[in-house]
């Protein structure tokens, strides 16, 4: 995939707005996972929706952003701690491009949506999709100052897949989300950032393992891309 040069100039904030955990006691936590990205222009983007739209916006609202500002959706994929969401960010953002992965079940495809096949494609000014991988999930590529920062929402085809997926975009330094059951953990030895979230099942072991490189995620962790 061809690049221009530009965009590694774009800069992003990486905010966590649904986590199973939460870095700010004022935050509700839920078994899930959204976060909002924004651009140096102000526009937002939201990667996944949580499994409530009602905390999904209570948590935007105690953060200061407001849901109808967002002007992009992407979706993960179909499950519903990434997906419950969905309607109530709808209705507040109903003029919002909405991408989501290959696979919908029956009836679930929303009018109107965008579906991102296996190829990565892009969706903003230095934002691309991973494009659906195993059919099942798509991540997204931030091309930000550092190089390419990469946003899972469970990584069901694995973080490898995703890193290959990302390294076709530019050269991943981040990775942020939910990990799921991977434990090759030294593939993520040659990451800068590390921020394991929701659904990551070895969360533990690399904060310990990477205490140079990982943090801790929860919702209201804010991250310049």
């Amino acid at each position: 995939m061809d690049i221009c040069l530009e965009e590694w100039e774009m800069e992003f904030t990486v905010t966590v707005v649904y986590d199973n955990e939460t870095l700010d006691r004022a935050l509700g936590t839920d078994w899930g996972f959204a976060a909002v990205v924004t651009d140096a222009a102000g526009r937002m983007l939201l990667f996944d929706t949580g499994a409530d739209g009602a905390l999904l916006q209570s948590n935007m609202r105690s953060l200061g952003i407001d849901l109808g500002d967002v002007s992009q959706i992407v979706l993960s994929h179909w499950h519903w701690d990434h997906t419950g969401g969905l309607p109530t960010v709808l209705r507040e953002a109903p003029d919002a491009l909405l991408y989501v992965p290959e696979g919908a079940p029956e009836g679930r495809l929303p009018e109107k949506a965008i579906v991102v096949g296996a190829s990565p494609r892009q969706i903003s000014d230095g934002v691309y999709s991973t494009g659906t991988l195993d059919g099942i999930e798509q991540g997204i590529v931030l091309l930000g100052q550092k190089g390419a920062f990469v946003v899972v929402g469970c990584a069901h085809p694995g973080v490898p897949a995703f890193l290959s997926a990302a390294h076709g975009i530019g050269h991943p330094y981040g990775l942020m989300g939910g990990f799921h059951g991977f434990s090759d953990l030294d593939k993520l030895g040659a990451l800068n950032e590390l921020w394991p979230c929701h659904c990551t099942q070895k969360k533990n072991e690399i904060l310990r393992r990477f205490p140079g490189t990982a943090s801790r995620c929860g919702a209201g962790l804010r991250v310049e891309v």
